[in-house]
């Protein structure tokens, strides 16, 4: 699932200050720090986070990486990039937030998660961020068991 095609259902923070650009032949999205973006769906079986992040500026920047479930937010990855540095790999498991658990009342498959990618600078000055190519990676039979609990989640006709 590729972040960037589902840029327009994503919680901006603020409102209008992203934008879809490309870096280095990666697409990204261009971010101002301090920012925040979200995206509410389920998420796959041995799914994995993965992005190239890269502080576009002067300023050092930190890459935070979380999921929530409206009640709760777990930071799953910080990171600090500097501007000389170029890109630097993120990469998160998500295997937790999916699959059957042994328990009455964790649901993880039933849950639709809160990814939240932020940004801040590290010395307060602000800055622009880029996420290249952020996307949840999974293995054939997890991609095809999350496009038919996707579509059971949301209602979506086969």
């Amino acid at each position: 699932m590729g972040f960037i095609r589902e840029f327009s259902r994503a919680e901006a923070r603020p409102p209008a200050a992203f934008q879809i650009t490309d870096r280095d032949g990666r697409p990204s999205i261009l971010a101002p720090a301090p920012g925040r973006l979200t995206w509410a769906l389920p998420l796959p079986r041995r799914g994995q986070f993965q992005a190239w992040v890269a502080a576009a500026g002067e300023t050092p920047l930190r890459f935070r990486v979380g999921v929530s479930d409206d009640r709760i937010y777990e930071q799953l990855a910080s990171l600090v990039a500097r501007p000389a540095r170029g890109w630097t790999l993120v990469s998160v498991d998500l295997s937790a937030y999916a699959g059957r658990k042994w328990s009455l009342f964790y649901r993880p498959d039933a849950i639709t998660w809160h990814v939240v990618l932020s940004t801040d600078a590290v010395d307060g000055t602000g800055g622009n961020a880029v996420w290249g190519r952020p996307q949840v990676l999974t293995d054939r039979a997890g991609a095809i068991e999350y496009e038919k609990r996707r579509r059971r989640l949301s209602g979506i006709a086969r």
